[in-house]
């Protein structure tokens, strides 16, 4: 049963100018050690950033919350094959568990001038 959808967009060029404006303590804010290894791995780090930005938040939006979480109480992994997941930690965790036992879909895409998720918040 669907328990909630999120999506979100973003322009690339604005994280692009964030972390030029606020450099590796912005990105170490929103994104975990993992994240960051895999996005900065790519020549141009800025679309693969922007689409987990955009996952985290389009998680909220699933979640039908915002609160005063870590942004790196989520992470948005990668299977070998590609396809994209959410791994949530701490009191995004917590609120999650607390809104009964989901699954999350994720679908991300980007491309040089900007990114999208949708996150599909499943119960089990």
């Amino acid at each position: 049963m669907i328990s909630g959808i999120g999506i979100d967009s973003i322009q690339v060029a604005r994280v692009r100018r964030a972390v030029e404006k606020w450099g590796r303590p912005f990105l170490e804010r929103l994104f975990t050690a993992e994240e960051l290894n895999y996005c900065l791995s790519h020549a141009d780090p800025y679309p693969s950033l922007a689409a987990r930005f955009a996952a985290k938040e389009a998680l909220f939006k699933a979640l039908d919350a915002r609160g005063l979480w870590r942004w790196c109480d989520m992470e948005v992994e990668r299977a070998e094959s590609g396809k994209p997941s959410v791994a949530l930690r701490g009191s995004v965790a917590a609120f999650a568990a607390s809104k009964g036992n989901m699954a999350f879909h994720v679908s991300l895409t980007h491309d040089h001038d900007r990114a999208t998720a949708v996150v599909l918040a499943v119960g089990r």
